[in-house]
């Protein structure tokens, strides 16, 4: 009898990809002449290969949804390769700038105090030696202080967060500012600087990080994790949390698996047998972790007052530079060579200085705008998954529940409607007027899967043991 391997029943598979992109497990058995048992193990190797939705149909048929336009999983779209390198060009202006900025807003002021200076000292040869010696002293701890930090361009320790609270009351990680080197309790002057100029970091989601969730989930719960528990513990949307789970499936050996009430979850068995699960990493649901704020500066008022102060003394000495005249005070300032490096130079770079931040305002308010509605939408699905039992609230109810014991701001129906009726598709649920002109909002699909997979969990041998070990090879040696 005629056999192939599992290998050439994918490679049967990927011709298809182009053609039709989605297989269910008899589609996969058809078109390779092998069983359905075969055909699903060349599925998952597929899967291994392409980025894969998994859905169910309507009469519970398990399908592998591949696209249009199959993408192999580690490759980046047109889009992203686009983003990635705006973000390359980004990060190489703000490392030029970041120097740009050591010559021209503190070398420039310290020449241009030196200018005035002697310019002062010129026109008055008769002001007080004792006054002159005091400034000068105080000018020389400024610009030791200034030089001491000038080329620190990191403006945070990456390893250390703490928790700062928003305007909202909404709580967030913040990286660890550098503090200067005279006071502890201070922003070092330079990093104020530059976030002055391209705004401090923000803690990004570390890599994998969503995987090694899921990981510690599944062996927790008897490696049985439900597409709704996927959308819980990242926030994602029903098409994004199909291609993360085919994701997860693949990456730890697991199975995708069909109840036989039609709910689709992935099946880690595999995960639960461990020697060090005591290790496993903390469980962040999405609603527990508040998105970073977009900061314009992260400085004090005190410290943006004198970085603008900063530049304005540098933009009002390079407007006198470039449109003024010297040759009666000092002749020797009035050159060519001084009209561009003490006024053209400076003067391009004090306006660039004032207008990055101005723009970077403007690109941040859509995304503040985003985030607020984000940390609503947090809010909102944690009473929604914790009163999922009850599988309906009412505008009225959501709004008494989530304001109960909120620290955060008080949400009033209009927001929780506006958000509700943008995201309520995508937890599976259904909003339903009522006569007095509330909304119920129903959870019945979410209320059914949520129990069943309980039901699931029950019903799985929970096995953790590896056994007794019947080979060592230390015993060889």
């Amino acid at each position: 009898m005629e056999t192939i391997t599992l290998k050439e029943n994918a490679k049967l598979l990927e011709k298809q990809l182009q053609k039709t992109g989605k297989f269910t497990l008899n589609d996969a058995s058809a078109i390779t002449g092998v069983s359905v048992h075969e055909a699903q193990k060349a599925l998952e190797d597929l899967m291994s290969k392409y980025v894969c939705h998994l859905k169910v149909t309507e009469n519970g048929d398990l399908l592998y949804d591949f696209g249009r336009s199959p993408q192999r999983r580690g490759d980046k779209s047109f889009g992203e390769r686009i983003e990635e390198i705006q973000d390359f060009l980004w990060k190489m202006f703000t490392i030029f700038y970041k120097a740009w900025i050591s010559v021209m807003l503190v070398v420039y002021f310290v020449v241009f105090v030196v200018i005035m200076i002697a310019i002062i000292v010129a026109m008055n040869k008769d002001s007080d030696s004792d006054s002159d010696n005091d400034s000068g002293s105080n000018m020389f701890g400024s610009i030791f202080h200034l030089f001491l930090s000038i080329f620190q361009w990191n403006t945070v320790y990456y390893g250390q967060t703490y928790y700062d609270t928003d305007d909202r009351g909404y709580n967030y990680k913040h990286y660890k500012e550098k503090e200067s080197p005279f006071d502890k309790k201070e922003k070092n002057f330079m990093a104020a600087v530059y976030d002055f100029v391209f705004g401090p970091p923000r803690i990004m989601l570390e890599a994998l990080e969503n995987q090694k969730e899921v990981a510690a989930y599944a062996r927790k719960n008897a490696g049985i994790v439900a597409l709704p528990e996927f959308k819980a513990l990242a926030g994602w949307n029903t098409d994004e949390a199909q291609a993360f789970m085919s994701d997860c499936v693949v990456r730890f050996n697991g199975s995708a698996e069909i109840s036989e009430n039609g709910l689709l979850y992935a099946d880690f068995r595999d995960l639960t047998r461990s020697v060090n699960a005591n290790d496993d990493g903390k469980v962040v649901w999405y609603w527990d972790e508040y998105e970073p704020e977009f900061e314009l500066t992260g400085n004090t008022t005190g410290k943006n007052a004198l970085i603008i102060g900063m530049n304005i003394f540098n933009l009002v000495f390079a407007s006198v530079f470039l449109f003024g005249d010297f040759s009666e005070i000092m002749p020797e300032l009035n050159s060519y060579w001084s009209w561009v490096f003490l006024g053209v130079v400076p003067f391009v770079f004090s306006l660039s200085f004032f207008a990055i931040p101005a723009l970077r305002y403007f690109t941040l308010i859509s995304k503040r705008n985003q985030r607020h509605i984000n940390n609503v939408k947090k809010r909102l699905l944690k009473v929604i998954y914790k009163n999922a039992g009850n599988g309906a609230l009412s505008s009225d109810a959501l709004a008494n529940e989530v304001n109960r014991t909120a620290k955060e701001e008080k949400l009033d129906k209009a927001i929780i409607d506006d958000v509700m009726s943008k995201y309520i598709v995508e937890w599976d649920g259904e909003a339903v007027p009522t006569s007095n002109g509330n909304v119920l909002y129903k959870f019945e699909t979410l209320k059914n899967q949520l129990l069943e997979v309980q039901e699931l969990r029950t019903k799985t041998p929970k096995n953790k043991d590896l056994g007794n070990i019947y080979y060592d090879s230390k015993e060889e040696i």
